[in-house]
């Protein structure tokens, strides 16, 4: 990669510059992810499929996630962010323009779930962490949590904006449209991104400098291998802390509009507090970061884990329309769980394992990340078409919580007492 002329004498650090495109890069990604919410009860409704049936479609592009993490991330160290991430997004944007075509449920399972998931998984939050910490170490945290956030103002921008697509046009405009928003973003990424500071004559200033988490377990190795990660039981303990993370969120993404809607909520009204919570997930991606590197990752985390039981509970609770300010509450809640999960796990991984297979051990999260997503939605929407209610999908999701975050908790720890 070449230099970009006149970058290199600035005193402004253009990992900055790789914070913002990574942030508009997710914004665009977890806009349309997450909008999926909106889409399920379109299609509920006009095709008459069961809720199962239709949480298979982000189940199965959760699936696509999971077993296509690591090769993405392989990608990306060999090959770099700028060619890797600009091939996803023409891919998802193939997928969505696909979907819009689709006339039954296994039509959109591969347009969506299969081609749609592989560019969401190419622009995903692994391979965007991984590209983040070749840039930063001291502030990883909040640059994280600043390009994290771009998820929640996807959801708050697009969510309530493809609502209106659909009331005033109808869903298959809708997928046009987010067809097209994906491919606005490959000239922004082939004219901005870079692999990394040497890749435009510049010192990562901060490398040197040691994370809180890092001087806490007593390492300064930047030499961790994939092969070398997967010996560590805290390698492990991350995994499981990232199958927790994001399932139990993820049954919320698709299934909340349909608890509304069922207790009674207008559409429209639900999806713009649902985008709310958006706007609540982008200020706590920057919240948690910047914490995260003055209290600690795990004491961050477990202040989002808290949230996120709370948003569960409140949402098993609506019951009627009148309940506008518990659902207001619920988005309050969801946006700060949000905020926390995904972030402070990856950072994690990075803290614990620096080194040259940072993109391919950050996939591996996001493998992990799918798994639990692709899991949850399926499995709430399966328990509601058996009993009628959700409310054993919402206690196992706590459970699930609970145990993600005692293994994160554990992860540090470990690699301290395996290194002595």
């Amino acid at each position: 990669e070449q230099p970009l002329p006149g970058i290199a004498g600035r005193k402004f650090y253009y990992g900055w510059v790789i914070v913002a495109v990574c942030g508009l890069t997710l914004l665009v990604t977890f806009g349309i992810r997450l909008s999926f919410t909106v889409f399920f009860v379109s299609l509920t409704e006009e095709f008459a499929w069961t809720r199962a049936s239709t949480a298979l479609i982000f189940s199965v592009s959760m699936i696509v996630f999971a077993l296509t993490s690591v090769p993405v991330g392989i990608a990306m160290d060999r090959w770099g962010a700028r060619i890797v991430f600009a091939v996803g997004a023409a891919v998802l944007a193939a997928g969505l323009f696909l979907s819009s075509r689709i006339g039954s449920l296994n039509q959109l399972v591969v347009a969506y779930g299969v081609v749609a998931g592989v560019g969401i998984t190419i622009l995903g939050l692994g391979p965007q962490a991984g590209l983040l910490a070749a840039w930063f170490r001291r502030r990883l945290g909040l640059a994280i949590g600043l390009a994290f956030a771009g998820t929640g103002l996807g959801t708050m921008i697009l969510t309530p904006g493809v609502q209106f697509i659909i009331n005033n046009y109808d869903w298959r405009a809708a997928y046009r449209f987010l067809a097209v928003l994906a491919l606005c973003l490959i000239p922004l990424l082939i004219i901005f991104i870079r692999r990394n500071p040497r890749s435009i004559g510049l010192r990562l200033a901060d490398y040197d400098a040691p994370l809180q988490d890092r001087r806490r377990i007593g390492t300064g190795d930047f030499s961790w291998t994939a092969g070398r990660a997967l010996r560590t039981r805290a390698f492990w303990l991350v995994i499981i802390a990232a199958l927790g993370a994001i399932g139990p969120l993820r049954m919320l993404t698709v299934h909340q509009l349909a608890v509304a809607v069922g207790a009674g909520f207008d559409t429209l009204f639900a999806a713009s507090v649902i985008g709310l919570a958006g706007a609540v997930t982008a200020v706590a991606f920057i919240f948690f970061g910047f914490i995260s590197d003055r209290i600690g990752r795990r004491k961050a985390y477990l202040i989002g884990s808290l949230c996120l039981i709370a948003a569960i509970a409140i949402l098993a609770s609506l019951r009627t329309p009148e309940q506008q300010h518990w659902l207001l509450l619920y988005a309050l809640m969801l946006g700060l769980g949000e905020g926390s999960r995904s972030s402070l796990v990856t950072v994690v991984a990075s803290d614990l394992f620096p080194g040259p297979a940072l993109g391919t051990i950050n996939s591996a999260v996001g493998a992990a990340f799918g798994a639990g997503a692709a899991l949850f939605p399926w499995l709430a929407g399966r328990i509601f078409d058996l009993r009628g209610s959700y409310s054993a999908a919402f206690f196992i999701g706590i459970v699930v919580i609970v145990i993600s975050t005692a293994a994160l908790w554990l992860a540090p720890s470990q690699r301290a007492q395996q290194e002595t």
